[in-house]
């Protein structure tokens, strides 16, 4: 008999392989910044600063314009003595409410009226006044003196007298009721009797004044022309006398004693030369 063996049969077990996904998941990077905290440390100063003093100084002038030139004449029954034309600058210094010494110009006015004169027979005079301010009750004013020489038929100026209140726009911060005085008492400007003194250019005269502190006032004048002794009906000048500079009769007595120094000096070696001749010739006096 034949044995029929049934077929074999084989299965195959499916191989089924997972891939397991690998999942990377990157942690994320924190970075925290360390807060940086900078302290200021108060500076303290160990020195106390001493303060910074400032002394003021006084001011340079301001600048003023060139002085008007005024004329003014005095006369006494009828008759004119004393005639004055003439422009004046004065360079002068003050005292403001600070006690501080402040330099000025100042212009004598040319519409400053006649305020008194005098025609007498030895000195004629003329005194003019104005207000350095509309809101001053105090007058300024300028006196010119001229004395005559009856020996030498001349006549000069003999006394400049300024007394100036210190109030007005001319005066920053001036002192209340403060004024100036200033004066010169030279023999100026010599004159023949019946002629006019007359200079064009400027002639600069040192002032004196009242006060310590106030340095060297002087006054520039110019356009110049001063008759006294006038004694007419008329306030013409008189012929005029051009002027020549004010030191010029300074040069007289310099000149003199230098003469005279010279003169003696020939002398005494005129005298040394003749003793000594006679000396070599044996003749000694005793």
């Amino acid at each position: 008999s034949t044995t029929v063996e049934p077929p074999r049969t084989t299965t195959v077990a499916p191989t089924t392989t997972t891939v397991e996904p690998t999942t990377s998941t990157p942690r994320p990077t924190t970075t925290t910044p360390k807060p940086t905290t900078t302290t200021v440390e108060p500076t303290t100063p160990s020195t106390t600063e001493a303060p910074i003093t400032t002394t003021a100084v006084p001011p340079t002038p301001t600048p003023m314009p060139d002085p008007v030139m005024g004329t003014w004449t005095y006369a006494e029954n009828n008759k004119t003595c004393v005639i004055a034309q003439m422009a004046m600058q004065f360079n002068l210094s003050y005292f403001d409410d600070a006690n501080v010494t402040r330099n000025v110009l100042y212009n004598i006015p040319s519409n400053a009226t006649v305020k008194s004169g005098s025609c007498a027979n030895e000195t004629n005079n003329i005194e003019l006044q104005w207000r350095t301010s509309e809101t001053s009750t105090q007058e300024s004013t300028l006196k010119i003196v001229f004395a005559l020489n009856s020996t030498e038929k001349d006549f000069a100026l003999t006394e400049l007298k300024l007394n100036l209140t210190t109030a007005g726009p001319a005066f920053p911060n001036a002192k209340a009721g403060e004024y100036v005085v200033l004066s010169n008492n030279q023999t100026l400007f010599k004159t023949p009797l019946k002629m006019s003194y007359h200079c064009n250019k400027a002639q600069v005269l040192n002032m004196t004044v009242n006060a310590t502190g106030l340095g060297q006032p002087t006054v520039v004048v110019t356009k110049l022309q001063l008759e006294a002794f006038h004694e007419k009906g008329t306030n013409k000048f008189s012929i005029a006398k051009d002027c020549e500079a004010i030191d010029t009769p300074d040069i007289v007595p310099i000149a003199v004693g230098c003469a005279l120094v010279t003169l003696i000096i020939i002398m005494l070696i005129a005298y040394l030369v003749g003793r000594n001749s006679a000396s070599g010739q044996g003749y000694v006096s005793f």
